[in-house]
């Protein structure tokens, strides 16, 4: 059988011990709570949550004190008084836990809280992002259009450049020779050049390219495109266009600049700013792209050594 005295001091010990480390455990809780709920206070600006489970650790922290200091001072007493004081240090401990677990679940709503405001900063910053991206995505295009408008326009005459015609005459070419009809080429060159820029200065010079591109403006249709050949060069080329109509449009454009009043023309040789041209239609009887625009350059050349001349080629 057991021991009853041992039974006797086991059923004093027990409830000593319960009470005991239920009381001080309540009130390391409570101190705890209270400081963490107090630092959540001063930081939010008296988060009133955070207030109150201020006060209620404070109260329940009085609490514990009342019960521990006389659970460690008297002498265990025994008996259903003793399983009491055993089961309110129970409560109370459990009244600490709760403390402690809405003091968490503070903490973990604070720290989501902030997690979702941290959340929203990065969407913003995000959305700052794209829109960044968005917009320098926009400047390359814009600067690639830039790019390529500026390689197809020749910035002085506001003409097609040479690579556009480059591009432009061989596919041209190509389709009339497949369909066989006829596209027509006019190079023109402006006469003493080179000695209007060395008499009146190369700002002169470009002055007077551009007005002779202005000339060529208005004597083209639509589909013709006009572009500036080389310096002083441009390159007329004209669809469904025979040679004779070629011709005879490279002589009006010979002879509308040679009446024309350019400044400075009465002190350039026969007193006039002159053109030479040489023309020619496709196909040809080579019926070769290269060698058709070889032949017109050819034609050019001819008309140039002779100056205010028109020379078909072939």
């Amino acid at each position: 059988m057991p021991d009853p005295h041992a039974t006797h001091t086991l059923s004093l010990a027990v409830p000593q011990i319960v009470h005991m480390v239920g009381a001080v455990a309540f009130t390391v809780m409570g101190i705890w709570a209270w400081i963490w709920s107090r630092g959540i206070a001063a930081r939010r600006g008296s988060d009133p949550h955070a207030v109150f489970i201020a006060r209620l650790s404070i109260s329940l922290f009085l609490l514990g004190l009342s019960l521990a200091i006389p659970a460690v001072l008297r002498p265990p007493r025994g008996g259903k008084r003793e399983l009491a004081d055993a089961a309110r240090s129970a409560a109370v401990l459990g009244c600490g836990v709760v403390t402690v677990l809405i003091a968490g679940a503070r903490r973990d709503a604070t720290t989501v809280a902030g997690a979702r405001s941290r959340i929203g900063e990065l969407e913003g910053d995000l959305g700052g992002l794209v829109a960044a991206v968005t917009d320098q995505r926009k400047q390359v295009e814009a600067m690639r259009g830039r790019a390529e408008a500026a390689s197809t326009i020749d910035a002085s005459t506001g003409l097609a450049s040479r690579k556009f015609f480059d591009d432009t005459v061989g596919r041209d070419l190509k389709r009339a020779k497949r369909s066989e009809r006829p596209v027509a080429l006019i190079l023109a060159e402006i006469d003493f050049l080179e000695k209007y820029a060395s008499s009146f200065g190369r700002q002169a010079a470009d002055q007077l390219v551009q007005t002779v591109a202005g000339l060529f403006k208005g004597q083209i249709r639509d589909t013709d495109l006009l572009a500036r050949y080389a310096p002083g060069r441009f390159a007329l080329l004209m669809p469904e266009t025979e040679m004779e109509k070629a011709a005879e449009i490279a002589d009006w454009i010979r002879s509308m600049v040679s009446n024309s009043p350019f400044p400075h023309r009465a002190e350039m040789p026969g007193e006039r700013i002159s053109v030479s041209l040489g023309v020619g239609a496709f196909p040809n009887p080579l019926g070769d792209p290269a060698t058709f625009q070889s032949l017109v350059e050819a034609a050019l050349e001819r008309a140039a050594a002779e100056k205010n001349r028109v020379k078909p080629a072939g």
